[in-house]
């Protein structure tokens, strides 16, 4: 029996998902990728890694880890029950999240909340700041045209 990566919960050797948490099995990481992880962890600010050590611990599963990372709490509520609204068949958005808790919707990157889901047309200072404008909108569009008839 081997661990899922994701839950830490012992699976098949040859399962493809986990049965518990339905992760995709991935291969283990390389000595040298091993190695580069702890080359980044030895150059970062200690705070940093203490957070980074609370947000696993206080993680579930991989997935609940990212989220931690990437989306946070809620601004409203304080809940840490959030997620992106890419599966959200209303919005299909990565860059909006959500809380399960109490509704808010977001910008997990410069935090400018919205009332809902047609509120939430939003040019990011965040996205400005990394070189990401309208010219790069183009590279994310699903193939459909609004314009086409």
């Amino acid at each position: 029996m081997t661990s899922c990566w994701s839950c830490g919960k012992p699976m098949p050797e040859t399962a493809e998902f986990c049965p518990h948490c339905e992760a995709p099995v991935v291969e283990q990481p390389t000595e040298d990728e091993k190695a580069l992880v702890n080359d980044a962890l030895a150059g970062m600010d200690p705070e940093l890694i203490e957070e980074l050590r609370d947000a696993f611990e206080k993680s579930a599963t991989g997935e609940e880890f990212v989220n931690r990372i990437m989306i946070g709490d809620c601004p409203t509520c304080g809940s840490s029950d959030t997620g992106d609204c890419e599966s959200d068949p209303e919005i299909d958005d990565i860059t909006v999240a959500r809380c399960f808790a109490c509704g808010q919707l977001w910008c997990p990157d410069c935090g400018e909340r919205f009332d809902d889901a047609r509120s939430i047309d939003h040019d990011c200072p965040a996205w400005e700041e990394m070189g990401l404008g309208d010219e790069e909108d183009d590279d994310f569009d699903d193939g459909e045209d609004e314009h086409d008839d």
